[in-house]
């Protein structure tokens, strides 16, 4: 089942700002969607599993329009992690957040940020 979580985004005075999507997300990553409202072109965005660290996302300077991003993987062989001719696999997370980290997004501005995630139904 296709389950949707936003975030307001509001940055500090030096232009920072560390929020949260979900809370125990079990599922594969369909597709990202920032729309960056006030926050300055310059911003840079780092999204990443909140416990496991596992790395959603990355992009300096994310401008000032609405974006979509549909996240993915690079593969690697099992026998020595040297990378795979498939080379995009689905991010998966278990039980955790997402973490959202804006850097140079100017002084107490404000956007958001909405995730997709695919979660399996139980029962």
């Amino acid at each position: 089942m296709l389950i949707e979580y936003t975030v307001t985004i509001t940055t500090n005075g030096s232009g920072a700002a560390t929020v949260y999507l979900g809370s125990r997300i079990r599922g594969r990553i369909v597709a990202l969607k920032y729309a960056p409202g006030t926050i300055d072109t310059g911003g840079d965005l780092t999204i990443t599993g909140e416990t496991s660290a596992i790395p959603i996302l990355t992009k300096a300077n994310a401008g000032t329009s609405d974006v979509w991003f549909f996240p993915v993987a690079a593969a690697n062989k099992v026998a020595d992690g040297a990378a795979s001719s498939l080379t995009e696999v689905p991010v998966w997370l278990y039980n955790e957040r997402v973490k959202v980290v804006v850097a140079q997004g100017g002084d107490t501005k404000t956007g958001t940020m909405t995730l997709w995630v695919d979660e399996p139904v139980v029962g």
